[in-house]
């Protein structure tokens, strides 16, 4: 009976933690959305400290479900090209940077033009 009063303290308190999350952000977006898929992921894990042995299936299947929805949205998103970060521009060196004409050099390759 403690085991179950502990998780259910403890859910209560994750589950206002992400309900403080959702009233941030009213709108959908797939960046939070990949977010909150890994805190439900996270707090499916932390539950197994504290399962009871009539809840381990439940438990099991609860992390399996949150790591497979965690995943696809990874994966929309890689196939939608949103990143966590901005893309790092390409450098380009001004003429000044490139070295003489030897043979191999970097005057020689496609970045620095004649």
């Amino acid at each position: 009976m403690l085991k179950l009063t502990t998780i259910k303290t403890a859910i209560i308190t994750e589950l206002g933690k992400i309900k403080n999350l959702l009233a941030k952000t009213a709108e959908y977006s797939l960046p939070n959305s990949v977010e909150w898929a890994r805190q439900e992921w996270q707090l499916a894990l932390k539950e197994m400290n504290y399962m009871d042995g009539d809840l381990s299936e439940y438990v099991i299947y609860k992390i399996n479900a949150a790591e497979r929805r965690y995943m696809a949205l990874l994966a929309q998103a890689r196939k939608e090209g949103v990143t966590a970060w901005a893309p790092i521009p390409a450098y380009l060196p001004d003429q000044g940077d490139c070295p003489g004409d030897e043979t191999g050099s970097v005057k020689s390759t496609s970045l620095c033009s004649s």
